[in-house]
């Protein structure tokens, strides 16, 4: 990951992994809008 918004993903991913988040518990995190944290949220709907 490349960027100024990299490290926000990077937490995010790091935050779900570090917890054991499943796809489900995962899904049901409040993201806040606009942020680029939310493209991982946005991408368990596809």
């Amino acid at each position: 990951l490349l960027g100024n918004p990299a490290s926000e993903i990077i937490v995010t991913a790091g935050i779900a992994v570090e917890n054991g988040y499943t796809v489900d518990e995962f899904k049901k995190n409040i993201f806040p809008h606009p942020t680029v944290s939310e493209i991982l949220h946005e991408s368990l709907y596809i």
